[in-house]
């Protein structure tokens, strides 16, 4: 196995970061050793040393080794439980020397200074096995438009984990029953899903939920997300929308593109209640006013941010493993 630079290339220029730990600056071989071991107990990956993930990019700050290269990677693989194939090298990308370890997937499984590590959210995470008191809860939060790919990820989910999972959604909602209601239960659930897509962030109920997820300052541990794209239309029906996917990775102009949306809708209502001027009249909306103002002045951007800033994988990538990824996520939190 050798390293290969028109790859590593491709992962640089498209700020590609599944299965890639970066970091700026860092030598110690017991913390390579947890990132080869994270690495190696998943699909393997790449561990880049002079290089950063700042708001979904890579930023390239350079890495100068004073000490033998040859000796820190030994003393690394001598944490690890047993043999991890890894290519290592010093590699030059646009004037910056980056040092760069290439982990395969290991057969069995590996422990560094005898802990299993898992690789999550551009780290080497801790992989805990708690007590599980029930099946686990999951909300999944979705535009009605996207409803046929719910119905896949669901089918798919409830057939591997069986009574391991309980799942709600929109078609649980009862005749007569309270919407708001519904949607603010979501922070009993253990975990959210949000399936993204265009108009998934251009819907008020959504972006309410959003909100409602955000609440919690440990939200991140229990948020997943999949972005869709144009490659799903296949799956849906005559009445598919006109765009599908949404353009959360397109920088700062894609992100305020979405909040201006908001804005937009914001002042448009907010006219229209000068125009009327009776206070009974408008009570309903200003409550949605106010919701808007939420959206576009905070929860919009929060969570575009986590977007563009946290591991995500396609539609596509997923549904060929079976999930995997949100499955394995859920089971090491809980």
């Amino acid at each position: 196995m050798e390293l290969n630079r028109e790859e590593l290339q491709d992962i640089l220029s498209n700020n590609y970061f599944h299965n890639i730990i970066c970091r700026a600056l860092e030598a110690r071989p017991g913390e390579l050793a947890k990132y080869i071991c994270a690495l190696a107990n998943k699909e393997g990956g790449y561990i880049l040393i002079g290089a950063e993930k700042v708001n979904g990019n890579y930023i390239l700050t350079g890495f100068h080794l004073t000490s033998n290269i040859g000796n820190i990677m030994k003393a690394a693989y001598e944490k690890l439980s047993h043999e991890v194939k890894c290519q290592y090298g010093k590699l030059l990308f646009f004037d910056r020397n980056i040092f760069v370890i290439r982990v395969e997937r290991s057969a069995g499984l590996v422990l560094a200074d005898g802990i299993q590590y898992i690789f999550m959210n551009n780290d080497a995470k801790i992989m805990e096995r708690k007590e599980k008191k029930g099946p686990a809860t999951l909300f999944i939060s979705y535009t009605e438009c996207d409803a046929p790919i719910v119905d896949i990820i669901e089918k798919v989910i409830r057939d591997k984990l069986r009574n391991k999972i309980k799942i709600s959604r929109y078609t649980e909602l009862k005749y007569k029953a309270s919407f708001k209601e519904f949607m603010d239960t979501i922070q009993d659930h253990d975990f959210v899903l949000t399936v993204i897509s265009d108009t998934y962030l251009k819907k008020q109920a959504c972006m309410y939920e959003v909100g409602e997820i955000i609440k919690d300052r440990h939200y991140k541990d229990r948020l997943l997300f999949i972005v869709l794209s144009e490659k799903e239309r296949m799956y849906y029906r005559d009445d598919a929308p006109i765009k599908i996917g949404p353009n959360v990775y397109g920088g700062p102009e894609a992100k305020l593109e979405y909040i201006g949306f908001w804005k937009e809708k914001y002042e448009k209502l907010e006219k229209s209640m000068r125009e009327i001027d009776d206070l009974e009249a408008i009570g309903k909306a200003t409550k949605d006013l106010q919701i808007i103002g939420q959206i576009y002045r905070k929860d919009l951007g929060e969570f575009l941010d986590f977007l563009s800033d946290a591991n995500g994988k396609n539609f596509q990538s997923l549904y060929a493993n079976g999930f995997e990824e949100i499955i394995e996520w859920m089971d090491v939190q809980r």
